[in-house]
């Protein structure tokens, strides 16, 4: 092989290197550990609480018998 092809091998090795090390070092730097549902779950307990709230209270209307149609006004 003739000198350029040479400097061409030993001139992509390190960018090989780079394109390889650098997705490497960056996933095991900052590793996927999973999202935080923390607030999602606490908007839900606090919507269940208050549908439950709601039905409970008496003489108040849900959200769905105000708009379900089908119900006698």
């Amino acid at each position: 092989m003739t000198g350029v092809v040479w400097a061409n091998v030993v001139l992509a090795i390190p960018f090989l290197i780079a394109f390889i090390a650098v997705p490497l070092w960056m996933t095991f730097r900052r590793p996927n550990i999973g999202a935080d549902h923390t607030q999602a779950h606490s908007y839900l307990r606090a919507k269940a609480a208050l549908a439950a709230a709601d039905a409970s209270a008496p003489g108040r209307v849900t959200s769905d018998a105000r708009h379900d149609h089908r119900v006698a006004a």
